[in-house]
């Protein structure tokens, strides 16, 4: 399966519309905390970047912008960039992101 194919596929599995965001984050992984960029943010999820060697599954919280902390799973990372997948409600990750999470697809 190419590339482009891989990326519909996972597009289509989504439970939620992505928004292509660049904004200073912070990954905290219960022992350590790292500065990133979140790239893509959605009430189910979000693509940072950060070049840090994370075994998929372990659990790590996202700080955006001043936001609470909030708990994450890493689900996948590929070539300097960690997908995570909120732990919480949409509906309270909308909350918890504020301005921001209120401007995001809720489909």
């Amino acid at each position: 399966m190419s590339n482009v194919d891989q990326e519909v596929d996972e597009e289509n599995r989504r439970r939620y519309g992505r928004q292509h965001v660049l904004l200073k984050a912070r990954l905290d992984t219960g022992e350590y905390e790292f500065e990133c960029v979140a790239y893509d943010l959605s009430l189910s999820g979000a693509r940072i970047k950060l070049n840090l060697p994370l075994q998929t599954q372990c659990e790590v919280w996202l700080i955006v912008k001043d936001s609470p902390h909030i708990p994450a799973k890493v689900i996948r990372v590929n070539e300097g960039f960690i997908g995570l997948e909120f732990s919480l409600p949409p509906e309270q990750i909308s909350k918890m992101l504020g301005n921001i999470g209120s401007q995001l697809p809720k489909a």
